[in-house]
């Protein structure tokens, strides 16, 4: 067990946080990524980027928490980029909050060392990855779980009698669990009820403007989404199509198909040509309802990055600026100092989605060649980034992200909370670490995902 009392810096991997300091009292975006360049393996970095709030109360104006006001004071005459690691490592040995735990520690932890009421009175526990389930797992509460979660029902008194009532060994216990398991993700009920829920905050939809409208306004349909979203979240297919299909997905007497190609022209059907497809985040529904009527789709960008990889820029997760931007192609006023930071990587996200029409009539959800230079004055087609890489069009944006650690964990986050109503506790996270990282392992299936999160000691444990 390893116990938040004492460095925990010899046994957890070194963690340094960045977050958004000033030389000049303003806030600079640059501190999540260069601390997460530097120091990867903690909580807070694998899978994603630090957020400010590690550091700052707030950004604009700037204020810190105890943390951060010990990072900032110890800055080097150097400045921020080159001296924010001399600055973190001059600060790991103390307890800026006063909780007596270590900054360092707390780091490693995945606790705020700027704040006191967030720490962790416990231990954590030691993980055996060659056991078939964690020494305190419950089979029979995995049972009934499992058949809640993905068979829409609890269990009847015969089903558990007949599941452990012979009292066998663990290994049978555990076939059991999963070959039930099997039956649930098959059902009706998974597929049929439970995903379109879990694609609800992806999709987003708004029902008085889909194929039912009831006020005769119809911008798109978003039943398309969702029999996308269900036919790649089942079987053996590979999760990553969610950002690179370039098919869309039929249901005929309950079974789902692909299909190739547009699917009808104007709107209510698909009608971008495939070479510009990338999944859910170019379906006619996802365009007009994020891209609307804008030139810049700052909105579209945003929604992909946030839906798909986690990171809320408007929360200022996922800040990976690039130099020289935002550049306010525009004239939106957005590199001015309290939009600066986020924008500095918003910007650089949206530019791709610029030739992708919004709403726009028979022609919502196409691609335009000279859609930006006729939507936005003086457009000077600048250099597309994501997650530091610089891609040219939404395809190769989407694959990026897809192939990201950041995708892998956002989807594994979503089975997570659907299982269990909640994120990892700080006692889960190196399970929960593990699990994601899996995802390449498990042929990137959702399914094969699901039993892996069945075996975990948060799905199965005492808690």
């Amino acid at each position: 067990m390893l116990c938040r009392t004492g460095s925990l810096g010899a046994t957890i991997p070194l963690v340094l946080a960045g977050s958004i300091f000033a030389e000049t009292a303003h806030a600079r975006p640059t501190g999540p990524s260069l601390a997460c360049q530097t120091y990867g393996e903690i909580p807070e970095c694998r899978g994603r980027l630090l957020d400010c709030a590690t550091c700052h109360d707030s950004t604009w104006p700037p204020t810190w928490n105890a943390y951060g006001a010990a990072v900032y004071g110890a800055l080097p005459d150097e400045g921020f980029d080159a001296g924010l690691v001399e600055a973190l490592l001059a600060v790991e040995e103390q307890d800026s909050d006063g909780d007596g735990v270590l900054n360092i520690d707390e780091l490693a932890l995945g606790t705020n060392p700027g704040r006191d009421e967030d720490a962790w009175p416990w231990c954590l526990p030691s993980l055996d990855p060659d056991a078939l389930v964690p020494v305190d797992y419950d089979f029979r509460r995995a049972l009934q779980r499992s058949m809640v979660l993905y068979c829409g029902r609890s269990p009847t008194w015969d089903e558990l009698d007949a599941f452990d009532g012979d009292d066998p060994e663990p290994a049978t216990l555990h076939e059991r669990v999963h070959t039930q398991l099997d039956e649930c993700l098959a059902s009706d009920y998974w597929q049929v009820q439970a995903l379109p829920r879990l694609a609800d905050p992806l999709i987003t939809p708004i029902a008085s403007v889909g194929a039912d409208t009831t006020i005769g306004i119809t911008i798109a349909d978003y039943e398309w989404d969702y029999r996308l979203f269900r036919y790649i979240m089942t079987g053996d297919r590979d999760v990553r199509d969610l950002l690179r299909a370039d098919y869309h997905v039929i249901e005929q007497n309950g079974a789902l198909t692909p299909v190739q190609g547009v699917q009808g022209g104007g709107v209510g059907g698909q009608p971008l040509a495939p070479q510009y497809r990338a999944g859910m985040i170019t379906t006619q529904w996802f365009l007009a309802r994020n891209t609307m009527f804008s030139g810049l789709p700052r909105t579209t960008a945003a929604q992909a990055y946030r839906a798909y990889l986690g990171q809320d820029i408007a929360q200022q997760q996922g800040l990976w600026p690039v130099t020289g931007e935002p550049v306010d192609v525009d004239a939106s006023g957005v590199a001015e100092g309290e939009c600066a930071s986020c924008h500095s990587t918003l910007d650089p996200l949206s530019y791709a989605f610029a030739y992708y029409e919004g709403i726009a009539g028979p022609s919502t959800g196409t691609w335009r060649a000279n859609r930006p230079q006729n939507e936005i004055p003086g457009w000077s087609d600048d250099q597309t980034f994501i997650l530091g890489q610089a891609v040219d069009d939404v395809p190769t944006w989407a694959d990026t992200a897809a192939n990201s650690d950041m995708f892998a964990r956002n989807v594994v986050a979503m089975l997570y909370q659907h299982a269990l109503g909640r994120g990892p506790a700080v006692d889960e996270q190196a399970e929960f670490d593990a699990l994601w990282q899996s995802l390449p392992d498990e042929q990137w299936q959702a399914e094969r995902m699901i039993h892996r999160l069945v075996d975990t000691r948060a799905f199965g444990g005492d808690r």
